[in-house]
C-alpha cells in the first residue's frame, strides 16, 4: 500500500495529490535526455527517499535533485542534501533543519532586524514554517552565493495561527512530505508572492505586512514582518552568475508508465549551447504567472489581471499528476479502495484520451494530447507497484482553479521556464513565460 502524498504549491495555487502504483503492462522510458555541461543538473523520477526504507511509500510522478550547501564563504562546511522536490511552481529552497544543522548557517533578518521566520501555505492545508538562513548553493556546476533559503523547523510549537490556519498538516518530515525538501525554481526570483516580492520589502508603503509570508518571533509569540526583497527565500538560479534567466526541464517521454525515468534540469536560456530555444517551441506569455487552458470548450485563465482573479491555468513540475475541473464527467474513484480515499483522482472504466489548448497572452496557441487513467488500477495492481513514473495520473482540481499541467506533461515535453525580471536574449520576451 503505498500513502497518500499532497503538494500544493503557493505561487501557482495548483493542486497535487498522489499515491504510487501502475497501468496494466509496465513499459520502458525513452532513453534520458542528453545534456551534458556545468549547468545542468540530474534529476530522477525514482519514487523519492522512503520508496526503498522498510514500510516507507513510494512518491509517484515527483522529480528529484541534490544540492551542495555550504556555509557562506565555505568551500568545506558543506553538505549534500539529496532527494529536494523539483519544483517549477514555486520559488526557493527548503531544506530540513535536521539536513543542515551541522553547517550553523547565519540567520538572515526581518527589516525590525530580528531573525525572520517564512511560512508557506499549501491550498490543502498543510504547510512549512521555518527561519530564514543564508547559504551558499551549489546545483550541478552552478553556484548562488549567499541565498536565503527556509529551513524547515522539526518544531510544531509557536507556529502563528495564520500559518497553519488551524490545520495540524505540517509537512516537517521526511515521511510526510516524501522529500528531504523543495528545490523551488519557478517563475518569480523571491517567494513572495505579493506583487513579486515588492509587498513584503518595507518600501511598499503598506500600513502592514502581508501575511500568511514572514515573521518575527519573541517567543512563542511570532508576528507578521516586512523584509527587505534582498533577504527574501529566492529562487536559486536567479542568483548564479550566469545561466540565470530560467530553467528547462528534460525527461524522457514515458509510455504508459515506467520503474523511474532520469533526465536533467538545464540552467539559462539562450546563455549556453545546450539550452537555445528551438524554433519549434511556442512561447507563452502570462498573467500573473499563468496562461489560459481550453478544455472541453471551457476556458480557464486568469480574468482580471489587476486583481489576478480567475481559473489561471499553469505548468508545474511539483505536481504529481494533471489536475482539472471535471467538465467532462470523467468518473471520479471511490473514497473507499484498498489504498484510501482517492475520490481527489479520476477513475475511468477504460483511459481516456484527451487534449487540451493553452493560449498565452500575446495569443500563442498550442495544443496538448493527454491520457488519463484509471487510478485506482494505477495505485493497486501488484504487478507494476514498484513504478514511479505515471503517464495517465489525472484528477480533479478544487472550485475555482484551473488546469494543473503537473509533472505527466514533461514526459516527453522540453518546458522551458523563464523568470521574471532576468536578461533574456535578443529576441525573446522578458520573463516570465513558458515555452515547449
Amino acid at each position: 500500500m503505498r500513502r497518500l502524498f499532497a503538494i500544493v504549491l503557493l505561487a501557482s495555487l495548483g493542486f497535487a495529490a498522489g499515491c504510487g502504483g501502475g497501468v496494466t503492462s509496465s513499459t520502458a522510458a525513452s532513453s534520458p535526455p542528453s545534456s551534458n555541461g556545468s549547468n545542468v543538473l540530474a534529476i530522477s523520477v525514482d519514487g523519492g527517499p522512503t520508496a526503498s526504507q522498510p514500510g516507507g511509500s513510494l512518491y509517484p510522478d515527483a522529480a528529484f535533485a541534490s544540492a551542495t550547501i555550504c556555509a557562506p564563504g565555505s568551500t568545506s562546511n558543506c553538505v549534500t542534501v539529496n532527494n529536494l522536490l523539483v519544483d517549477t511552481g514555486s520559488t526557493g529552497l527548503r531544506i530540513f533543519q535536521s539536513e543542515v544543522a551541522s553547517l550553523s548557517l547565519p540567520t538572515v533578518n526581518a527589516s525590525s532586524g530580528s531573525p525572520a521566520y517564512d511560512c508557506v501555505n499549501f491550498v490543502d492545508g498543510s504547510y512549512l514554517w521555518g527561519p530564514v538562513q543564508q547559504a551558499d548553493v551549489q546545483l550541478g556546476g552552478e553556484t548562488a552565493a549567499k541565498t536565503p533559503i527556509q529551513v524547515i523547523s522539526s518544531s510544531t510549537t509557536g507556529i502563528p495561527s495564520n500559518c497553519s490556519n488551524g490545520s495540524t498538516l505540517n509537512e516537517n518530515s521526511q515521511e510526510l512530505l516524501g522529500a528531504n525538501g523543495i528545490l523551488g525554481v519557478g517563475l518569480e526570483p523571491t517567494d513572495c508572492f505579493y506583487a513579486g516580492g515588492s509587498a513584503c520589502d518595507p518600501a511598499s508603503g503598506l500600513s502592514s505586512p502581508p501575511s500568511p509570508a514572514y515573521y518575527t518571533c519573541s517567543g512563542s509569540n511570532c508576528k507578521p514582518a516586512f523584509i527587505s526583497t534582498a533577504n527574501q527565500v529566492a529562487n536559486p538560479v536567479a542568483l548564479f552568475p550566469a545561466d540565470n534567466n530560467g530553467v528547462i526541464v528534460e525527461l524522457p517521454s514515458v509510455s504508459g508508465n515506467a520503474a523511474s525515468v532520469s533526465g536533467s534540469l538545464i540552467f539559462g536560456i539562450g546563455t549556453a549551447s545546450n539550452n537555445q530555444l528551438p524554433g519549434s517551441a511556442t512561447v507563452f506569455t502570462l498573467a500573473c504567472d499563468n496562461f489560459t487552458t481550453i478544455f472541453d470548450s471551457q476556458s480557464f485563465g486568469i480574468t482580471n489581471a489587476m486583481t489576478c482573479s480567475g481559473p489561471g491555468s499553469f505548468i508545474d513540475s511539483g505536481s504529481n499528476g494533471l489536475f482539472f475541473p471535471n467538465v467532462s464527467d470523467i468518473p471520479p474513484c471511490s473514497r473507499n479502495t484498498p489504498v484510501g480515499d482517492l475520490s481527489s483522482f479520476y477513475c475511468p472504466s477504460s483511459t481516456e484520451s484527451l487534449s487540451a489548448a493553452n493560449e498565452g497572452e500575446d495569443g500563442s496557441k498550442k495544443t496538448s494530447s493527454f491520457s488519463v487513467e484509471n487510478a485506482e488500477t494505477l495505485f493497486t495492481n501488484p504487478a507494476t507497484e514498484s513504478d514511479a513514473a505515471l503517464g495517465g495520473l489525472a484528477g480533479l482540481n478544487p472550485t475555482g482553479v484551473g488546469f494543473d499541467w503537473g509533472l505527466p506533461f514533461f514526459f516527453g515535453v522540453h518546458v522551458y521556464n523563464a523568470i521574471d525580471g532576468q536578461t533574456m536574449p535578443s529576441g525573446l520576451p522578458a520573463g516570465p513565460w513558458w515555452a515547449y
